[in-house]
């Protein structure tokens, strides 16, 4: 697996070597822009730890995605419901 990884992060260096060199930022700029999203990453990851760690944030996260539950479950039976009447009347 970690071969894997490694091929498709070599093949992935080759990619953007072309394309900075056809048209886009430099080497320099990508590491940079890569090295400022690792960063920024990093800070999201680290609220999150400390956002769960937070009783009352913790209940708030729970009512949210039960409400996102919810709605994704409204969402595909009313999608059923107009697909299916579809289905019935090609069949006829």
């Amino acid at each position: 697996m970690s071969s894997q990884f490694q091929a498709f992060g070599a093949r992935l260096s080759e990619t953007y070597r072309r394309a900075a060199n056809d048209h886009g930022p430099s080497e320099e700029e990508i590491k940079d822009a890569f090295a400022t999203l690792a960063g920024a990453w990093s800070h999201v990851a680290e609220s999150v730890v400390t956002a769960l760690r937070d009783p009352n944030l913790k209940d708030h996260l729970k009512e949210a995605t039960g409400s996102l539950a919810a709605a994704l479950g409204t969402m595909l039976s009313k999608l059923g419901e107009e697909i299916q009447p579809q289905e019935s009347a090609e069949e006829e």
